[in-house]
């Protein structure tokens, strides 16, 4: 948990995000979909450094992903990486992953 707490407030510095939202939403993907803690904080981070996610789209992105599981989380961080920054392409992995449109 130490861990969890510590990445959150070292990414929380970096995008803007605060921290505890970033704890709840790697908790929350992580249980999402079968996802764990290492693929979670890659989608994450992407999210918020390359897409520039703030609070609001990044709970709306979890959202979606849990709404739309059973995924496979390493493809959704594939996905999600080749988005390029792209905040809407980032949202359209999802539907990517699951063969089905957000």
């Amino acid at each position: 948990m130490a861990e969890q707490k510590k990445w959150a407030e070292k990414l929380s510095a970096q995008c803007g995000v605060d921290a505890k939202t970033l704890e709840s939403a790697l908790e929350e993907l992580s249980e999402s979909c079968y996802g764990d803690a290492a693929t979670s904080k890659k989608v994450i981070e992407e999210l918020t450094l390359s897409c520039h996610m703030n609070a609001e789209d990044l709970r709306k992105f979890i959202k979606d992903v849990s709404k739309s599981c059973p995924m496979d989380a390493k493809k959704l961080q594939q996905e999600v990486a080749q988005a390029g920054g792209q905040k809407e392409r980032a949202f359209q992995a999802i539907g990517r992953v699951t063969k089905r449109p957000i």
